[in-house]
């Protein structure tokens, strides 16, 4: 319904204009006032008909047809026909209500002569048409005349121009609501953008670390069978081990989204250890050495450290060929964890997994739990990717490196 009344809103006043121009014509039929009392009529009403897409030219005219009526080239109102210049009160409340603010302050100075031309046209002819005769105070009647008509212009002007301020107001209401959903709406899709993130990083991080081991337990398997049969035994016990694990982990996830934030416990650091038995099942050499106390961390950065590690060694361990090791150094001497992971293996290994869930996903962990991570090869001679994570223990946030090493 709102989008139909748009439709018909320019149409509006030229059928004001319109039936102004035949009801006062109808109603003056066979009165005879000669062609300029037409005219006058006519000017007017195309006035009001124009009034809001040529303000200008609408101002112009009944301005002209005032003047023109006190020099006497066109017949001045009578008795019954002067209500025709009240259509001046509709174009100056058209003309406040939608012409640019200039000409609508233009049409408020306009209304005070075209009320003095009123008081001179009316003021005297009043007198007449009243009973009063001529010997009536002209003046008192050309003062009283022209404040009247004042009043009217004004307060016609004045309806428009605050009308106008309404819907201004409604329109930048109405565009803030929009604005306000809008922006809603984007932060629901930005949430379940991280969400999804947070999640494709945790089934990444699990899933390739179980298929890491999966892998190269069996590869194990199939090159030990021949020369040593008894081996094979214990490479399915830990395939077995680490599918079964890997299916927990899924499985916990999964619950994780069914169930409130916090009703499924994390790994943290107290599973490390666990996680570098089961990676030394493969073959891999872990060598872990702390230096310094550990200190506090929460829940979130303990997590972090966890998948951090978790994805450092299954990368080591994907890529740095026959005999893969890797060196973790935690260091709790400074303001927070100081972690280092090196892998040493075939150039090019590590560095392959930039893209994806890898790097980047270590990378947004840190960020996440307040400090920041660089990967990168060394730049030993001995084909080394080093993992560089550093975690502030107190409420001091970290600073990122200028330098953010290699992979991102």
């Amino acid at each position: 319904m709102s989008s139909n009344l748009l439709k018909l809103r320019p149409r509006f006043e030229p059928a004001v204009g319109g039936v102004f121009l035949v009801l006062w014509l109808v109603g003056e039929a066979g009165r005879g006032y000669g062609g300029s009392g037409l005219f006058v009529l006519i000017a007017i009403a195309a006035a009001m008909a124009i009034s809001r897409v040529l303000p200008v030219v609408a101002l112009a005219v009944v301005a002209s047809v005032t003047l023109l009526q006190v020099v006497g080239l066109i017949l001045p109102p009578v008795s019954t026909m002067w209500p025709v210049n009240l259509g001046v009160l509709f174009v100056a409340f058209v003309v406040a209500h939608e012409a640019p603010k200039r000409v609508a302050y233009a049409a408020l100075i306009l209304g005070v002569p075209l009320s003095a031309c009123a008081g001179y046209l009316l003021g005297t002819r009043l007198n007449r048409w009243t009973g009063r005769g001529a010997d009536a105070n002209e003046i008192m009647s050309f003062i009283t005349t022209s404040l009247i008509t004042l009043g009217l212009y004004a307060g016609a002007w004045a309806i428009g121009f605050a009308l106008r301020a309404s819907l201004r107001e409604l329109r930048a209401l109405r565009l803030l609501r929009t604005t306000t959903e809008q922006l809603d709406s984007v932060e629901v899709e930005l949430m379940l953008a991280h969400e999804r993130d947070r999640i494709a990083r945790d089934v990444h991080d699990v899933l390739a670390h179980s298929l890491a081991v999966v892998i190269a337990q069996a590869d194990g398997a199939r090159f030990a069978s021949v020369a040593k049969p008894q081996l094979t035994d214990a490479a399915f016990h830990a395939i077995s081990d680490a599918a079964r694990a890997a299916l927990i982990d899924v499985r916990t996830l999964i619950e994780g989204l069914r169930e409130e934030p916090g009703d499924t416990p994390q790994p943290g650091l107290a599973d490390l250890d666990l996680l570098f038995v089961q990676l030394g099942a493969t073959g891999m050499t872990v060598d872990a050495r702390h230096f310094g106390d550990a200190k506090a961390m929460t829940p979130a950065q303990e997590l972090a450290v966890y998948r951090i590690v978790q994805e450092s060694l299954t990368n080591s361990l994907r890529h740095s060929g026959g005999k893969p090791s890797a060196r973790l150094s935690f260091d709790w001497r400074g303001p927070g964890l100081a972690l280092t992971v090196t892998s040493r293996g075939d150039v090019g290994g590590p560095q392959s997994t930039g893209g994806g869930h890898g790097i980047r996903g270590m990378k947004d962990r840190a960020r996440l739990a307040g400090g920041w991570l660089t990967a990168g090869a060394s730049e030993e001679p001995e084909s080394e990717f080093v993992v560089t994570l550093f975690l502030p223990t107190g409420v001091e946030r970290a600073v990122e490196p200028a330098q953010s090493g290699a992979g991102a």
